[in-house]
């Protein structure tokens, strides 16, 4: 991890995502990009307050400094476009063209191969006023490993799709390619043709109808879009649309 420019390789961390927030509230001058990897997690978070599970140095565990201030905070959704899509270029670096074809996106942002999760992404915001102050990117995605758990739902790794081993350090080189090409890019103001990527990327964004849960119960639907907010519109099979934001709707 030497080739990497402020970066820090640890063993063994209970979460990289908390062990870099320390690490701001300690030095609040630390730049861009600053990057924390390590070979193990030892209380992984991800969404919806789960936990995420990685055999230790068989994967890719690691967190990210951002600092969009030039975003206002209801915009905190690019950011997850921004990780989602560069996650999903980076494995698409080592997929053949029938492959690269079964990554998609998750709403709002886990990675899929097929209807495999290969990556996980956590992010939190810091909110300055009307700006976002800074967003730590922890990113979870499943390389090398070959044996999960079994109480996990449905994992696959990148190794299980191609059968190859895989350098880590050579998979984080595109991974920060990519976010620093995106990042640039939402910086420049191209934010339309970013959420376009993400649309094009949409897991289950063929027109089929789908079961999904939410408070008022198990129904069918189908996605109609994604909001530059990231409230995601489901039109029901009685026609009605309706609106669900993060954390109201479950995919089944």
């Amino acid at each position: 991890m030497k080739r990497f420019k402020n970066f820090e390789l640890l063993d063994e961390i209970p979460s990289t995502n908390s062990y870099l927030q320390e690490l701001l509230q300690k030095n609040p001058t630390l730049p861009e990009l600053y990057g924390v990897f390590t070979r193990h997690q030892s209380q992984g978070r991800g969404q919806r307050g789960n936990t995420w599970h990685s055999k230790p140095g068989e994967n890719i565990i690691i967190s990210f400094l951002l600092r969009p201030q030039f975003l206002e905070s209801n915009e905190q959704f690019v950011i997850s476009e921004l990780a989602s899509i560069a996650v999903a270029r980076c494995l698409a670096q080592f997929l053949d063209e029938d492959q690269k074809k079964q990554i998609t996106v998750k709403w709002p942002n886990d990675i899929y191969y097929g209807d495999k999760k290969i990556a996980g992404i956590l992010i939190e915001h810091s909110l300055t006023g009307n700006t976002i102050d800074y967003s730590i990117i922890g990113l979870g995605i499943n390389i090398n490993e070959r044996d999960f758990p079994e109480d996990l739902p449905n994992p696959v790794s990148l190794t299980q799709i191609t059968g190859k081993q895989y350098e880590l350090a050579e998979v984080i080189a595109f991974l920060l390619h990519e976010i620093q090409e995106q990042y640039q890019a939402i910086r420049k103001g191209l934010r339309t043709d970013l959420h376009a990527r993400y649309m094009k990327h949409l897991y289950r964004r063929d027109g089929q109808f789908y079961p999904y849960e939410s408070a008022q119960g198990i129904f069918k639907a189908r996605i109609r879009n994604v909001q530059p907010n990231g409230i995601i519109t489901l039109c029901h099979e009685d026609g009605e649309l309706h609106d669900y934001a993060f954390k109201e709707l479950k995919f089944l």
